[in-house]
This record gives C-alpha cells, structure tokens and sequence, in this order.
C-alpha cells in the first residue's frame, strides 16, 4: 500500500504526468525533457530525481547526457495504473502539444540542444553574465 501512495503523490503534478507520458514508450536524454517542458533544468532534474527514487523511471549514463526512460519493472508491477494513465491522457490537447513538441526536438542533434552554462532550451540564446546588468 505504501509504495501505491507514493507512487500517486508522484505523479500527482502536471508535469511530471508530462514526463511519464513522453517517457512511456521511449527513452530521453535529461536536455530533451527540459527542452519538451520548458522548464528550468534544475526544476526537471528534481521531478526526474523524484520520479527516479520512487522507482518509476530508470536512468542510464552515456558521456555527459543521462537518459530516462520509464522502468521496465515499474510497468511490470503497475501495468494497469500505467495503461489506464496513458489511455486518460493521450488525447488531452496538451500531450498531444508534447508529442508535436517531442516531433521537434527529435529532429534537433543532442549536442545543439544541450548548451554550455546548462541552458538546455533550443533557441534561446546562452546567457553568460547571469542577469547582471551592465
């Protein structure tokens, strides 16, 4: 029972049903997810961190970039729960916005998405000054 409730305080937040949607049939790397919420990547890497310890999602390393994806025995053990979530949420207007955003990023190279000083937003411009005014 415990580990139940845990598992719904989890995914109990919009953004990190956004998560475990886009990671429900495939992997990602931690710049893509950022890029998909538009998120601070301090702000992703804590509901990836949550998400991870409640042992929804597994984490794998390549170089610099750490991938997610949703663990295998998680679906094991909740196969109902996560067939029921997918099926409420597939056709909401904003999972579908994701899966067009997701379209996107896909067709960006990772080394383009991920940037320097961890500004992991394609398009937007590095800032290095960190606000300061001059």
């Amino acid at each position: 029972m415990k580990e139940t409730l845990n598992t719904l305080r989890v995914l109990a937040e919009e953004n990190r049903l956004r998560i475990f949607m886009a990671l429900h049939e495939q992997e990602l790397c931690v710049c893509q997810i950022v890029a998909l919420l538009g998120l601070a990547s301090s702000t992703t890497s804590k509901h990836l961190a949550l998400m991870y310890q409640a042992g929804i999602l597994d984490q794998r390393k390549e170089g610099r970039w750490a991938h997610y994806r949703v663990s295998r025995e998680w679906l094991g053990d909740n196969a109902r729960l996560a067939t029921w979530l997918s099926g409420e949420l597939a056709g909401s207007p904003r999972m579908q916005a994701d899966r067009g955003r997701l379209a996107e990023i896909f067709a960006m190279p990772p080394e383009k998405l991920c940037q320097p000083l961890d500004k992991c937003t394609p398009g937007k411009p590095v800032s290095r000054n960190r606000g300061k005014q001059r």
